[in-house]
């Protein structure tokens, strides 16, 4: 094997490693941070399939996740200037949509967003420090907490735990 070959091998033998998953393990909630993390869950076209991940920043900053149809997601975001609304972007895999998105509850520190995709279908979701609190005031009467997908209910994803920062 010449020594082309042997690297593309060797590139080929490490590529599953370094496309790991590189979520944190826990996502820390501290708005003075520019690490500040805070989940985020969503629907797609409201048919039961979903999308969820993490968000880093403080007033801009990036997504990362997946779907429940095993997309790999990434994206940015940004707020209007002093306002906790915005604007962000979400690719998952070959669909692509641009959210707006608005404060929910100051109480739970959340935001929800809207989008049609490049594909034509309608996209939601919330993001925010208390996420999984302010999910089960929105979907009372439910034994675990997730979300509603169209006729779906979607329980919350394993995803790493949103603490607060010191």
């Amino acid at each position: 094997m010449n020594l082309p070959s042997k690297a593309i091998a060797i590139l080929l033998l490490c590529a599953p490693s370094a496309m790991a998953d590189t979520r944190p393990a826990s996502c820390v909630f501290d708005p003075e941070s520019p690490q500040n993390c805070v989940r985020f869950v969503g629907c797609l076209d409201g048919e039961g399939e979903y999308f969820y991940g993490t968000t880093i920043g403080q007033t801009s900053g990036t997504l990362s996740g997946r779907t429940s149809e095993g997309e790999t997601c990434f994206g940015t975001w940004a707020n209007e200037e002093g306002k906790p609304n915005g604007a962000s972007t979400l690719t998952c895999g070959p669909e692509s949509a641009r959210f707006k998105y608005f404060a929910r509850s100051s109480d739970f520190k959340v935001v929800s967003g809207v989008a049609i995709s490049d594909k034509g279908r309608r996209m939601i979701s919330w993001a925010g420090a208390d996420l999984e609190g302010y999910l089960r005031v929105k979907f009372p009467g439910k034994t675990e907490s997730g979300f509603q997908c169209g006729e779906s209910w979607i329980p919350l994803p394993e995803l790493p735990k949103t603490e607060k920062g010191d």
